[in-house]
């Protein structure tokens, strides 16, 4: 351990919070001596309320701000953390690769499309002003009445038409059962 790390080992040792009783007299103390008319007051004000801080290990700074400021570990105690760290810091590299991934993809995109645009996709659609979407009905359809129509048109297997009109398997059957007619037997 180097001199100024024994320097700072010792400060961090002996600087403490404040208690809320001397949080208030030191607030009061800094406000005197940046309000008070006189010359002298401003001066004793200002030596308490930076002897209240040293006491506590701090400098005025550290004491205004709230309390000491908590030094960062260093890289290489970060790393002696354990497997739960580098896992962590694995997780965030791949994060930027893919955030870097994605930003070049979307550039890649934008310049395909301006240069599409140069031989003139799309060109009608722009001079009229803009590219519609495709238009959709304001409703659904009858889930069921979907499912008979799949049921008498198609050969759809019943799996599908389950998937694609949301009813279950037995609501489909039934439906498959009740447009048999009687002669079919």
């Amino acid at each position: 351990m180097s001199h100024t790390d024994a320097q700072t080992a010792d400060k961090n040792a002996d600087s403490r919070p404040f208690n809320e009783a001397e949080r208030t007299r030191f607030h009061n103390l800094l406000k005197l001596a940046a309000e008070s008319p006189f010359d002298g007051e401003r001066a004793a004000a200002l030596a308490a309320a930076m002897r209240l801080a040293k006491r506590h290990g701090m400098t005025l700074d550290e004491a205004a701000s709230g309390g000491p400021v908590p030094e960062l570990p260093k890289k290489r105690d970060v790393e002696r953390k354990g497997p739960h760290h580098k896992q962590a810091r694995d997780l965030g590299r791949h994060i930027h690769m893919m955030d870097n991934w994605v930003s070049n993809d979307k550039a890649r995109r934008d310049a395909a499309l301006a240069e599409a645009y140069e031989r003139g996709l799309d060109s009608d659609a722009r001079k009229r002003g803009s590219v519609q979407a495709p238009r959709r009905k304001g409703s659904k359809r009858n889930p069921q009445s979907h499912a008979k129509v799949l049921l008498q048109e198609t050969s759809m297997p019943m799996l599908e038409i389950c998937a694609l009109t949301g009813l279950d398997i037995y609501e489909v059957v039934g439906l498959k059962l009740k447009l048999r007619t009687p002669n079919s037997r």
